[in-house]
């Protein structure tokens, strides 16, 4: 059974020097879950790393989750923007552009709301956060589990994310996030 890690502090530095201090003293790193909890919000993140053997290909994903309040309409998709996507958008397929430059190059946005999108990603720091990651898929959705239906903000990216400086950078970007979303 999958252990989820459980860490609160007050501040991110606090926080992210108990994970820090976890992961390292970890004997094998291809599965590590967490609950982050700052300040009252809780952020959830997923490493897994499937070597795979045989013929089989290993696979690995990091994945960021947040639960949302109720009250927030918002939603949105971005991901990588491929040459099907370019095929797609020829024949008609949704992609909304923010007017930012670099974001709209690299990603196939979709929202109910372009205005409160836009608004919500005018930081130039996120704009280089999400360059950093494009292969990611980065969504305000709605999901549900055992619990019942939830609005939640998700990163995922099709690779592990070992590096604390750049899961502090993800985790930061989604807290911001959720901050302005209150």
């Amino acid at each position: 059974m999958e252990t989820i890690k459980s860490f609160s502090a007050d501040t991110e530095e606090e926080l992210w020097h108990l994970v820090t201090y976890d992961m390292a003293n970890q004997k094998e790193l291809l599965h590590y879950s967490a609950q982050l909890t700052q300040a009252g919000q809780p952020i959830y993140f997923d490493i897994d790393i499937d070597l795979g053997g045989g013929f089989e290909g290993g696979i690995s994903s990091t994945t960021f989750m947040a639960p949302v309040p109720s009250h927030v309409s918002l939603r949105f998709a971005l991901h990588e923007q491929g040459f099907i996507d370019e095929l797609g958008k020829f024949f008609g397929m949704e992609d909304i552009e923010l007017g930012y430059q670099d974001i709209d190059d690299a990603f196939i946005i979709k929202t109910n709301q372009p205005d409160t999108l836009k608004s919500l990603l005018a930081d130039p720091t996120l704009h280089q956060l999400l360059l950093k990651h494009k292969s990611c898929e980065f969504r305000l959705h709605d999901d549900a589990d055992e619990t019942g239906p939830e609005t939640v903000l998700t990163f995922h990216k099709d690779d592990a994310i070992l590096d604390i400086s750049e899961l502090r950078e993800i985790y930061g970007m989604l807290y911001l996030l959720l901050q302005k979303l209150r």
